[in-house]
């Protein structure tokens, strides 16, 4: 269905240019993955918190508000140098399913997170307190995690599977 647009997009000048350049795909996609790891770990450290782990420290809302902006800079990072790859190798990335699930996922989690970001700002007290937390934050926690995690495995497995699509 992505195959036309894919193959339309490979003879576009800013694709040829970009794919001329010897550097821009490795460029691109090491700064992804360190962006990757910033939002993961961000995603993680407040993850483990609501549940229950390092209870000692620093609040949940207080380690949010400090995470959550890391976590929104690592995800534009993530979409501009994604884009680019996108741009430079648009039949690698719009061909395989894995991508699909991937940016499928990623809404969905930054959704969560948006949701997540917004219920700890409006009642920081309430999440603070292991015994008064909402009962979604473990399911949220957990989910998140899982996702992020599925996010990895699926632009991993992109340039594994890519080629059985092609």
């Amino acid at each position: 269905m992505f195959r036309p647009f894919a193959d339309w997009l490979s003879t576009t000048a800013l694709s040829k240019t970009l794919q001329d350049a010897a550097w821009v795909v490795p460029t691109s996609q090491s700064i992804h993955i360190i962006a990757v790891s910033v939002v993961f770990g961000s995603a993680l450290m407040i993850n483990l918190r609501l549940l229950g782990v390092g209870r000692s420290g620093r609040s949940v809302s207080q380690l949010s508000n400090t995470l959550i902006p890391w976590m929104w800079r690592g995800l534009a990072v993530l979409l501009f140098t994604g884009l680019i790859q996108t741009i430079t190798e648009p039949v690698r990335q719009f061909v395989t399913p894995m991508f699909w699930a991937k940016m499928t996922m990623i809404v969905v989690v930054t959704a969560m997170t948006a949701w997540y970001a917004k219920a700890v700002r409006g009642g920081a007290p309430e999440w603070d307190s292991a015994s008064s937390r909402p009962a979604p934050a473990k399911a949220f926690a957990i989910m998140s995690t899982l996702l992020w995690l599925a996010i990895i495995v699926c632009g991993r497995f992109i340039g594994y599977t890519w080629s059985f699509y092609a």
